[in-house]
């Protein structure tokens, strides 16, 4: 090969190289790649709902906001003592119950301790459903007190979800 030839490859190869670049450059930042989306149901609803939507209507007319009467850390919260006291007497004057049972299950190698949380009615109207979340012990608490501190967090937010409750600090401000 000349030396000629190999300036011409070399210019070739250059070119080729400007193309590549460029459309590299064209392409998005981020490659995308398939997800295979997977829904899992957990929750249900049946019996006579209407009746059922009737009550927990005449319920939320008379819900006022939870007191987050208690402090963890930096924060204020509701406690699952003053969610049922601000619930109960008007949820059973309609015929609605609350029932919360406890659950749990395994990924992998992972315990999960959960809550179902049923609400239903003297008319034979329920909904119901689940939730689920990571335990595992940490430097002051056993496997035990942490499965149990969870299953407080979500009674408390499933019968907050369900009922559709809100919390206030103890001045009256929304939080």
């Amino acid at each position: 090969m000349t030396k000629e030839e190999t300036m011409d490859y070399i210019s070739e190869l250059e070119e080729k190289l400007s193309d590549s670049r460029g459309e590299l450059l064209a392409r998005p930042e981020k490659i995308v790649k398939e997800i295979n989306e997977t829904t899992i149901s957990n929750s249900d609803m049946g019996g006579d709902i209407g009746a059922l939507a009737e009550a927990l209507a005449k319920c939320q007319g008379e819900f006022t906001s939870v007191v987050k009467g208690s402090k963890a850390h930096s924060y204020n919260y509701a406690d699952i003592d003053a969610v049922l006291k601000a619930t109960n007497q008007i949820t059973s004057k309609y015929g609605v119950s609350i029932i919360q049972l406890n659950v749990s299950k395994m990924i992998g190698n992972t315990p999960l301790v959960g809550v179902k949380t049923v609400i239903a009615h003297s008319a034979g109207g329920y909904m119901a459903g689940e939730i689920y979340i990571p335990t595992m012990k940490t430097k002051m608490n056993s496997l035990v007190q942490m499965a149990g501190v969870n299953i407080t967090y979500l009674r408390r937010y499933g019968i907050q979800s369900a009922l559709g409750l809100s919390t206030t600090d103890n001045d009256g401000s929304d939080k």
